[in-house]
């Protein structure tokens, strides 16, 4: 029969109890499992019951749907500002957000109204004095009126039918592609608005007329000589070949400073071209008329091979701000008779004043009269001419592809 102290030591095995000593409760052994632990429903390894929120549910169509809208907007808002930063305004009207081509198309019809009040005096006074003429000058006069007016419509209508057979141009920036690439937030836009870009611009190599003889003869015509169109093709062959170039920022710098630089640069040579000859046809035209139209002849005659070097045409604001400054140009070379006196003014004081100044005076008045009427046309033809020049460069940075900063 064992004893109480016996009874005490059981379970303890190696270990010797004073007598009147109490063992230390044991942990009982975790049972077998993947974590070594039996847990009771509600409790965790922290030692507190899970924390769930009270109002938490599952989402609901509507939720659902609302987070779709949600990222439906961000999705547009991230594409409006890959459009801004991609496509470039050559207008300058920008700024004016939606009212740009409302505003554009409402000062040209305002240039128009103006300018045919204007053509109409003038032609009715040019009338009136053809009357009072003799009969044969009033043949060769009316013979001549005739023919000018038909060559300035014919400018026009060739002008306008070239103008709607051309594609519209969507010009690129290069330094957005660049800074859409850098946004991390707009960076899944960069790759395809790129691909997107480039396409753009091969369909524009593809159609660009170049591969007939009949291409070549009308560039010629256009001031590319045989060496600059041979340029053109090469540098169009190896933009086609997707092998070439190592990345898109390449690609479309040597469409800019290759193909395009070399259209530029014809289109720079027919604007001086039309306008020397608008600065000797209005400095010796006799009547305010003639001035207004044969600025329109010279004007829709450039713009229509500016249209035919670039194979494109400008966008709705741009032909209305385009127009605008044309009927505008032609308005004030009408206007040339109040400046020609006034600068006729000036050379006549100023060549008395030099005559004096040397102390000749015999025939001074006379002469300095001629001086000064000379002066005043040569002055007043050499600032259509200014203005010509300056429609033209504004025509060019409506019609190049891609922007030239």
């Amino acid at each position: 029969m064992q004893s109480e102290d016996d009874d005490l030591r059981i379970g303890v095995p190696g270990a010797a109890l004073a007598p009147g000593r109490v063992p230390a409760p044991t942990r009982p052994s975790a049972p077998e499992g993947a974590d070594g632990l039996e847990l009771r429903p509600g409790e965790t390894e922290l030692g507190r019951p899970p924390q769930v929120p009270a109002d938490l549910a599952e989402l609901s169509r509507a939720d659902l749907a609302r987070l779709k809208l949600l990222d439906d907007e961000q999705a547009a808002r991230d594409v409006a500002e890959a459009e801004l930063l991609l496509t470039s305004d050559p207008t300058g009207l920008g700024w004016l957000g939606w009212f740009g081509s409302p505003i554009a198309f409402a000062a040209l019809l305002g240039v128009t109204g103006v300018l045919g009040v204007f053509l109409f005096n003038q032609t009715a006074q040019l009338l009136h004095a053809l009357a009072a003429q003799p009969e044969w000058a009033q043949y060769v006069g009316y013979a001549g009126l005739g023919l000018f007016g038909c060559c300035v419509l014919y400018a026009f209508v060739r002008f306008l039918v070239l103008y709607v057979r051309l594609r519209e141009n969507r010009q690129l920036r290069v330094k957005g592609i660049k800074e859409l690439s850098n946004r991390t937030r707009l960076r899944w836009l960069a790759a395809a608005r790129t691909n997107e870009a480039r396409a753009q611009i091969e369909t524009y190599l593809k159609t660009y007329p170049i591969d007939t003889e009949r291409d070549r003869r009308a560039l010629e015509k256009l001031g590319l000589t045989p060496d600059a169109v041979a340029r053109l093709k090469a540098v169009r062959a190896e933009l086609l070949d997707h092998d070439k170039f190592a990345s898109s920022d390449q690609w479309f710098a040597r469409f800019r400073d290759q193909f395009q630089s070399v259209i530029d640069a014809a289109a720079e040579a027919r604007a001086r071209y039309w306008a020397s000859r608008i600065w000797v046809l209005t400095a010796v035209a006799p009547n305010a008329m003639i001035d207004s139209g044969a600025t329109l002849f010279y004007t829709f005659s450039m713009l229509s091979e500016l249209c035919q070097l670039y194979n494109l045409r400008a966008g709705r604001t741009g032909t209305a701000v385009l127009m605008g400054r044309t009927f505008f140009n032609a308005y004030l070379a009408g206007q040339a008779t109040e400046w020609e006196k006034l600068a006729e003014d000036q050379y006549d004081q100023l060549f008395n004043e030099a005559m004096s100044t040397v102390g000749v005076s015999v025939s001074a008045g006379v002469v300095g009269k001629v001086v000064g009427k000379v002066g005043a046309k040569v002055t007043t033809g050499y600032l259509n001419r200014v203005l010509l020049i300056r429609l033209g460069r504004y025509a060019c940075r409506l019609l190049r592809p891609v922007t030239k900063d």
